[in-house]
């Protein structure tokens, strides 16, 4: 029961760090008059740090917070310069609601703030000592709390910091960013990273006579770690659509893997997409079912997960309604577990290619290769291997 208790009271406190941190971001982003996602996010762009409006989302809505203390300097940085955030005392408060601690002195001194002019009285000083006392306690239980959570979901994460050339350069070498928790495209099982995009992947490396490494990154990251050329491709179940488009070039297609609707198999009451109103769907962040979920039910009723473990954990222990997610994938969830089941056609188009950023001249090559591929009747084989 003890135990119990103090996994319940370390979620409490994450969550209320996490919801205090959505306050602070939508009361700075609009002090700030930033009155979009989209021109906050042209903002953090220029500063070198490149996300899609829908995290943005997550922070505001307490549904995720940034983890990653540069960035978080970064927001503040911006703040500042929109007069947003004018004192040393409203930054601290900032970085300590995302569980990162407290501004340093050079920290502090970098960001050329004021401190609060007018000075507290004696039973405002204790009463402060009391708060900040109380803070840094919680914030300790929650930063355990949270880096024991995020041991256990992303131990298999690498933090990938190297800056990596286009792929062609000599001697070639395909540095592949992939999110290994989608199976069966790409997963992990007794310690070794297999599925249909690793094999796609060794087989481009043998075509292009290329060396080749993996680096797993979760999914909501990827594109960050592509535009600060940490790696420089993306092979990732990710699906071409004209927002990505205009932000990355892509590869041909090499599958095509419509939506489906995942339930448990007793639930009758879904069996198209026009029966989700009002219900819970689960999906995984930053991905395509996301904002295919966000069109069948009320913004609120989408429940995002970093990754789709937990999203059918959700959808198999009844929290939700539904999953969204790609045939591929649903036929492996399905597989694995005896309540669920794909209760539609798929209602979406949906295909997979390969993602580097705006110009890489790697492109044309990969394409060649891919075609060969087909032609060798390699990705055929592949799907069979993968998806029958």
């Amino acid at each position: 029961m003890t135990h119990l208790s103090g996994i319940l009271t370390n979620n409490l406190v994450e969550y209320a760090s996490v919801k205090s941190f959505a306050e602070l971001f939508k009361k700075y982003r609009l002090r700030a008059e930033f009155e979009t996602f989209a021109s906050f996010g042209d903002a953090l762009s220029e500063k070198g740090y490149f996300y899609e409006d829908s995290i943005f989302s997550h922070w505001q809505k307490g549904t995720r917070t940034p983890t990653n203390r540069k960035i978080i300097l970064t927001i503040i940085r911006i703040f500042v310069e929109r007069k947003a955030i004018e004192t040393r005392e409203e930054a601290d408060e900032f970085l300590a609601a995302t569980g990162l601690g407290h501004l340093t002195e050079l920290e502090r001194d970098t960001l050329h703030l004021k401190v609060k002019s007018s000075p507290p009285s004696i039973k405002g000083s204790l009463n402060t000592m009391s708060k900040i006392f109380l803070m840094v306690f919680i914030l300790i239980i929650g930063v355990s709390s949270y880096l024991f959570i995020q041991t256990q979901v992303e131990k298999n994460y690498v933090n990938a910091s190297q800056t990596v050339p286009s792929a062609v350069t000599e001697p070639k070498k395909l540095v592949i960013g992939i999110d290994a928790t989608l199976e069966p495209m790409e997963y992990i099982e007794n310690g070794e990273l297999i599925g249909f995009d690793v094999d796609l992947g060794n087989h481009l490396a043998e075509e292009l006579d290329a060396d080749i490494e993996f680096r797993n990154i979760i999914f909501d990251n990827l594109f960050n770690s592509l535009d600060q050329r940490q790696i420089n491709m993306i092979i990732s179940a990710v699906t071409i659509i004209e927002e990505r488009q205009q932000k990355y070039d892509f590869s041909d297609s090499y599958l095509n893997a419509g939506q489906v609707i995942i339930t448990q198999k007793e639930n009758n009451t879904i069996r198209e997409v026009t029966d989700l109103k009002g219900k819970m769907i689960a999906t995984q962040t930053g991905t395509t079912n996301e904002k295919e979920a966000i069109k069948h039910t009320s913004d609120h009723l989408v429940i995002r997960y970093s990754d789709f473990v937990h999203a059918t954990k959700a959808v198999s222990e009844g929290n939700v309604d539904a999953l969204f997610t790609d045939l591929p994938n649903a036929k492996k969830i399905t597989s694995k577990n005896a309540n669920l089941k794909i209760v539609n056609d798929p209602f979406t188009d949906e295909y997979y290619g390969i993602v580097f950023i705006k110009g890489d001249p790697s492109v044309t090559q990969v394409n060649a290769a891919l075609e060969a591929l087909r032609k060798k009747g390699i990705l055929n084989e592949l799907e069979k291997k993968w998806l029958n």
